[in-house]
Formats: structure tokens, C-alpha cells, sequence
């Protein structure tokens, strides 16, 4: 039972049915020749019909249901006579739609077995951030207004000077905001939406009780007084279980689609020139496959 919980075991595993089915499937279509007729079948029909009533919320009519058949015979027709001209190579639309069906078959063939209750507790307790209550802070603030004054970045520290550091009330030293002059119990990613991340993060790193500043937001200079800060507080394991046990899928899957990709580099092999090295930046490419 064991065994069945490796990764490496699914990696194999899955490696082995993508490149054997793979191998098989270019076999058969390298024996096949023009003879080899064009099948529809129950299943197409079924999957036509289903394609229709979920477009147009009903089932299509006989002549409907007729001409969609014709359509698909058409289509793979066109397709078989196609692929007989070599038209599918170097096409990027082509290469695109394969490589997303590969991509789809690889997320569906990743389905891991559900992690232990241990392993899931372990997932939780090194991705904190992810269960967390965002931490809240309460605060006002004295806006300068870079377009009514010719140095707002002076005027805000001048007024810094003259606020008396236990009071919290700076109303008449600034000029008017949209959003106002009070902010209670606000996280940092709504105050990042108002006023931008940089000025966010600033605001979070503010002990509370007196005025602080100036600092700078998208429209202009800040005093900001924080009166209550409540921290942030990682969530109990069971309020989340099914929050973290999706999170845990997520990344498995991620994971174990990147090391498909990477042996299939390794299969295949990859040759950069200088100006795809410098895009990529300095990590090093997979190892070129040997024969």
C-alpha cells in the first residue's frame, strides 16, 4: 500500500501509459493506409446530440441531427485527406491543439492517491498563507494633494511637525480624498486595491499610535495614524481540511506535470541559441537526450 502513495511510482506509471499508448497509436497510423475507412459511430451520434442541446437547450430535429453527422463525416474526411498531404506539419494551430489534448490526458492520468491525514496536516502547516484570516488595522489618514500644492511632499512633513503626537485628529491639515480620511478594519490587499501595494505594505508595517509619514500612494503624500491593528491568525486545521486537501491536489498535479514535461525535454532533447538562452534567463535548459 505503501508503494501506491510514491509519486515516482505514479510518474512511471503514467509514463509508461502516455509514451506506450503514444508509441501504439503512431504505429497504427503509420500502417494505416487510405483504404482504412472513416468510422461514426453510436458514440459520435450521442456526442453530437449532447454538443447541440447544450448549445441551444434542446434536442435537434432529424434534418438537424442529419446535417450534423454530414458536417462531422465531412470534417474527418477532410482532416484524413489532410494529414495524407502532410498539411498538419509546422502548423501552429495544429501543434497547439495537440499539445493541449497531451496536456489535458496528463492532468486526467495525474490523479494521485488522497494524501494521509499526517501528510495533510503537513501541507497545511508549510503553506500557512494560504489558511490565514488576513490581519486588519484601523487607521486615518492626512491626504496632500500633489496637484493643488507645489510641494506636497513638503507640506505633508511640515505638517508632520505640527500634529501633536497624541492626538489623532489631522482633518483641517490636508486636503479632501475621495475615499476619506478614516479606514477601520481593513486588510492589506483592499487598502493595495485603493491606494496601491506599495503604499499598503508600508501602512501594514506601522506600529500603531501616532502620526507617521509622509508616505506616497498613486495620488499623492499620507500622514496616517494607526489607532488598532488585529494580526493575522492562521485558521484551525479542521475549519479548512477540505480547503487544504484541494490546495494539496493542486500542487501535486502541478508538480507532477512539470517533471512529465522535463523527462519529455530529457526524451526529446533541447538546443537553445544565445538569443533563447538570454530569454530564459539562467536556468539551465533539461539535459539534451542521448542516445
Amino acid at each position: 500500500m505503501i508503494l501506491l502513495r510514491e509519486p515516482l511510482l505514479h510518474f512511471a506509471v503514467m509514463g509508461a501509459i502516455l509514451f506506450g499508448g503514444y508509441s501504439w497509436l503512431n504505429d497504427r497510423r503509420i500502417e494505416a493506409t487510405a483504404a482504412e475507412p472513416i468510422r461514426i459511430g453510436e458514440g459520435d451520434v450521442r456526442w453530437l446530440k449532447q454538443t447541440w442541446s447544450s448549445q441551444w437547450l434542446r434536442e435537434p430535429t432529424a434534418d438537424e441531427l442529419k446535417g450534423l453527422v454530414d458536417d462531422l463525416l465531412n470534417e474527418k474526411v477532410m482532416a484524413r485527406e489532410a494529414q495524407e498531404m502532410g498539411l498538419e506539419q509546422d502548423d501552429t494551430i495544429i501543434r497547439r491543439r495537440l499539445a493541449q489534448k497531451l496536456k489535458f490526458l496528463v492532468e486526467d492520468t495525474a490523479q494521485l492517491a488522497d494524501p494521509t491525514e499526517a501528510e495533510l496536516r503537513q501541507f497545511y502547516a508549510a503553506n500557512p498563507a494560504h489558511f490565514e484570516t488576513p490581519g486588519k488595522l484601523s487607521f486615518r489618514q492626512v491626504y496632500f494633494n500633489p496637484e493643488h500644492r507645489k510641494d506636497a511632499a513638503a507640506d505633508a512633513t511640515a505638517a508632520l511637525g505640527a500634529l501633536s503626537a497624541n492626538t489623532e485628529d489631522g482633518s483641517t491639515a490636508g486636503d479632501r480624498l475621495l475615499f476619506g480620511d478614516s479606514f477601520a478594519d481593513t486588510d492589506e490587499l483592499a487598502l493595495s486595491g485603493m491606494f496601491g501595494a506599495d503604499f499598503a505594505r508600508a501602512v501594514f508595517a506601522l506600529e500603531a499610535g501616532g502620526w507617521q509619514g509622509p508616505m506616497k500612494s498613486g495620488y499623492g503624500f499620507h500622514l496616517v495614524f494607526v489607532t488598532q491593528r488585529t494580526a493575522t491568525a492562521l485558521k484551525p486545521f479542521e475549519t479548512v481540511r477540505d480547503a487544504v486537501l484541494s490546495e494539496w491536489r493542486s500542487a501535486k498535479q502541478t508538480e507532477f506535470s512539470r517533471d512529465y514535461l522535463i523527462a519529455l525535454r530529457n526524451k526529446y532533447g533541447v538546443e537553445l541559441d544565445d538569443t533563447t538562452k538570454a530569454v530564459l534567463g539562467p536556468e539551465p535548459a533539461p539535459k539534451v537526450a542521448t542516445q
